[in-house]
């Protein structure tokens, strides 16, 4: 009897502790969701396009469309409900010859646009972990 009593404490200690648990929190929702992703990505690309070397090949882009492209990918990559719909990166950067270089500065800008949301730099360098593949499909293509 005494051993089902303390099993039967054992299961229901165990139940409230699962039923107690938070759900782990997306990388999207603890820097801010939306609104923060939003900010941060409207800082970089005006930065972007005002840049002497990188802002070129966005002539001709609006920057509302850069805009939503890249917070939408950024938003859906970090666990945000966002779906990205744009071209793939391939489609995107083909035949525009970006350099290692013209890569670093735009990471640069987000980088410092991140900053200057608030958004942490333990936070920055895990959403650059999402981002970070992506060089392969944008560079020298």
């Amino acid at each position: 009897m005494k051993k089902l009593q303390q099993l039967i404490i054992a299961g229901t200690l165990v139940l409230i502790t699962a039923c107690s648990a938070t759900p782990k929190q997306s990388l999207y929702d603890e820097i801010g969701g939306r609104e923060t992703l939003d900010h941060a990505m409207r800082l970089a690309v005006n930065r972007i396009y005002n840049d002497a070397q990188i802002g070129h090949f966005f002539k001709g882009v609006p920057k509302r469309h850069i805009h939503k492209e890249l917070t939408d990918q950024f938003c859906n990559l970090i666990g945000g409900p966002c779906e990205y719909t744009g071209k793939t990166m391939v489609e995107s950067h083909k035949d525009l010859n970006i350099t290692d270089s013209d890569f670093y500065i735009l990471v640069e800008y987000v980088q410092g646009a991140m900053r200057d949301v608030g958004i942490t730099y333990e936070q920055e360098n895990r959403i650059l972990r999402y981002i970070a593949p992506l060089k392969s499909e944008i560079v020298y293509l």
